[in-house]
């Protein structure tokens, strides 16, 4: 390979990298500020969004007058950015592995990591939805009398939740086939 295809590879990888890494973050800026700008500035909506989705289970929800406790409340926004910050976190080490990339880094130890890291968030996030359902069931509950409250756990998984948790096994293995080839590459490297 003559110096200047090398060359250009590198710039290439370069500006493909730091642009990867800046979508990534970008991206993570806008998961976690559109769901705490929906809290903060239509939060009347997002909430009553919340209780008629509970309310085939606990009708009371949607009554007349019904407002649910500033606890209840603090508890439902604090269990909806549980999932938003996994997801944030999860774009953020995948743009820490771009940029690692664009500067050279591509067989690395810690970027292979952050790679298996990256797969077991998106393997995680689907998982952890039902659960997170779950409890905030339980916090509009706090606000409902005896006879009324209702214990609802969801197993289910969509397709979507389906797709994510495909896509973390395949960052997963990839990061494993990464960590195998550096280890044969290394050995390789140590007989020349």
């Amino acid at each position: 390979m003559n110096s200047k295809t090398v060359a250009y590879a590198r710039s290439r990888l370069r500006a493909i990298g730091a642009f990867a890494a800046l979508l990534a973050w970008g991206t993570a800026l806008a998961e976690f500020g559109c769901n705490a700008w929906f809290w903060l500035f239509d939060r009347h909506d997002v909430l009553a969004a919340y209780l008629q989705s509970f309310a085939d289970q606990m009708p009371l929800l949607v009554a007349p007058g019904f407002q649910p406790s500033a606890l209840a409340q603090a508890l439902v926004i604090t269990l909806d950015m549980i999932p938003a910050s996994l997801s944030v976190l999860a774009l953020y080490l995948t743009g820490l592995f771009f940029i690692r990339l664009s500067r050279g880094q591509t067989w690395t130890a810690s970027n292979i990591k952050l790679l298996w890291w990256v797969g077991l968030l998106c393997i995680g996030l689907p998982l952890l939805w039902p659960v997170i359902a779950t409890l905030q069931g339980l916090a509009f509950c706090i606000d409902l009398p005896p006879g009324e409250r209702s214990f609802s756990v969801g197993i289910g998984v969509s397709s979507a939740a389906v797709y994510e948790i495909m896509k973390g096994i395949l960052l997963c293995a990839f990061s494993l086939l990464m960590r195998d080839a550096k280890t044969i590459s290394d050995e390789h490297n140590c007989y020349v």
